[in-house]
């Protein structure tokens, strides 16, 4: 079993070519601000030990001078900062688009077997959390370290003793911050797994809002909301409560600091250990110094939180992937010749341990061939379908498409000589145009000419009702293509397959739910897209049926 990496070098690995730009500009930015505040503070000192002993002569051209050095790193931070919010901007958008690709690359079984609000989850709340590190927790951490370390500096010059008592005072109140690590880290990780059963419990009432309304189902959906809403609502009051209580200890903290500094200082000054002006100095750096030792202790806590977030994106990403076979670019040797376009040998699968949907299955299918796959409901008809378009592997048996074995062709080779026509098709967001072009995978939807999808909605019987729409080809269906009948989505994606023009058609139980009248439609439109293509139809309607040339029965 492979060890866990350091969750946190890990994500900032993440941001690749681009992560040692993203640490230059918070360091720029670092030293902008603390330069700025070392010349304010020297500036401060001179002004008073110039009051103080009478000498005033000279004191214009250091005024000037500091002046100008204050603008210059005030300046110098600005471009840090700029800079810094692009990189951890770009940094964030990077990582979505890793977890997005991750969900395109995952086995079919991931998305039967999970909750859609799951992966939800990790999209939205576990991306916006564990972005925090990229967009101010590293920064505002990293700033309070290095800054610190930069204001020790010129106070340990201008006097090492006032300046340690005053950094013992700062040492304790991290001490006291780094207790409430751990728990604040069980607590955000707790947190994140709470939302996403939320999101899965709102997902289910949305999903089936049809279903909630018709049945009396809505009122359980909700008290089960409502339960899982609770538990979040429970541990996110924890999680304030502690925050809550860790900024009164750093208030209080920051408050002993202050007497702290006055009443050594005083004995610094009475003393002759120190002028006013080097007192007045180490002030001036050591509100701010007081201050980002604060930060130091609230954002430790914080940054362990967004890491528990950060470790579920890495879980997410490293899950099994689909199979790929060979890696693209390789060669693949052509097998035997046979008339056979398609043909499955000694296959079997199981979806789990109880029983096997598919024993010993074979299948021939030869070139143009037009075979009707047909059975009772559970026998393995849709299985079939999934293993055809490896979305599964079959425990043992092969697949061989075209005298190529499965196990020596890509994913992209398989899916790419197959036209797949599902039960219930799935319309995106997006216009009916867009959603036809997705049919060609070698160009970019925009990028698809318009006649060609039109052709192609003709040949499906989808071109007349889709001009009678509002906008036509422009129209967006809604959410699944709700918008439409059940028989105006089917050619819509009959005129999808069309466009991909594969070798081989799939078409699962494409007429089962359609009236008569949509059924004709859908069955001319088969019928023209069956022509010289080998095709295979899961039915179990008699008249779809006797279209086939031969019959299997599983």
């Amino acid at each position: 079993m492979n060890r866990k990496p350091n969750i946190f070098f890990w994500f900032m690995g993440l941001m690749g070519s681009r992560l040692p730009i993203y640490l230059i500009a918070i360091l720029v930015s670092i030293v902008g601000m603390a330069g700025s505040k070392i010349a304010n503070a020297w500036l401060v000192k001179n002004i008073m030990n110039a009051a103080q002993s009478g000498e005033t002569e000279g004191i214009l051209l250091t005024v000037i001078l500091n002046f100008v050095m204050i603008v210059l790193a005030m300046l110098t931070w600005r471009f840090g900062i700029i800079r810094y919010n692009i990189e951890g901007k770009r940094g964030i958008a990077r990582v979505e688009k890793q977890v997005f690709a991750k969900a395109l690359r995952l086995p079919m079984s991931y998305y039967e077997n999970k909750h859609s609000g799951d992966f939800m989850s990790k999209l939205v709340y576990d991306m916006e959390k564990a972005g925090d590190i990229y967009g101010s927790r590293f920064r505002r951490l990293l700033d309070g370290i290095l800054t610190t370390v930069i204001y020790m500096i010129p106070m340990l010059w201008l006097n090492w003793q006032l300046t340690l008592c005053l950094f013992g005072v700062s040492g304790l109140s991290l001490l006291v911050n780094s207790i409430f690590v751990k728990p604040m880290k069980q607590m955000g990780s707790s947190l994140s797994k709470k939302n996403s059963v939320m999101t899965e419990k709102i997902t289910n009432i949305l999903a089936g809002m049809e279903t909630t309304k018709i049945f009396p189902t809505g009122h359980q959906l909700l008290c089960e909301y409502d339960v899982a809403n609770r538990e979040c609502y429970e541990v996110q009051k924890k999680t304030n409560r502690m925050t809550a209580s860790l900024e009164s200890l750093n208030s209080l903290f920051d408050l002993l600091s202050t007497l702290a500094f006055l009443g050594v200082g005083v004995w610094f000054v009475a003393n002759d250990k120190v002028t006013l002006g080097e007192l007045t100095a180490i002030y001036s750096i050591y509100g701010d110094f007081r201050f980002v030792v604060l930060e130091i202790g609230k954002y430790i806590p914080q940054m362990v939180n967004c890491l528990a977030n950060a470790e579920r994106i890495y879980d997410f990403l490293n899950l099994e992937e689909e199979p790929e076979y060979f890696e693209t670019g390789e060669t693949c040797e052509t097998g035997a010749i046979t008339d056979d376009i398609l043909t499955a040998s000694h296959v079997t699968f199981a979806y789990n341990e109880e029983r096997n949907v598919l024993e010993n299955f074979a299948l021939s299918v030869k070139k143009g061939e037009f075979v009707a796959i047909t059975g009772r409901s559970g026998c393995g008809k849709s299985t079939m379908a999934k293993l055809l378009m490896g979305f599964y592997v079959p425990e043992s048996g092969k697949f061989v498409m075209e005298g190529q074995d499965y196990l020596d062709m890509t994913m992209r080779e398989i899916r790419s000589k197959i036209a797949y026509v599902p039960q219930e098709p799935y319309l995106f967001e997006v216009s009916i145009a867009e959603n036809i072009a997705y049919g060609r995978s070698d160009t970019a939807p925009e990028d698809v000419p318009m006649e060609e999808i039109i052709k192609a909605a003709k040949a499906a019987n989808a071109h007349e009702f889709i001009m009678k729409l509002p906008d036509g080809y422009n129209t967006i269906p809604g959410e699944r293509g709700n918008t439409l009948s059940g028989g105006e989505k089917q050619r819509i994606a009959i005129a999808r397959a069309v466009l991909k023009n594969a070798p081989i058609l799939l078409l699962d139980e494409a007429t089962s739910a359609l009236d008569n009248e949509s059924e004709r439609l859908v069955n001319e439109a088969i019928d023209r897209l069956c022509e010289n293509r080998t095709t295979i139809m899961i039915a179990h309607r008699a008249s779809t049926i006797a279209k086939a040339g031969r019959v299997i029965a599983l």
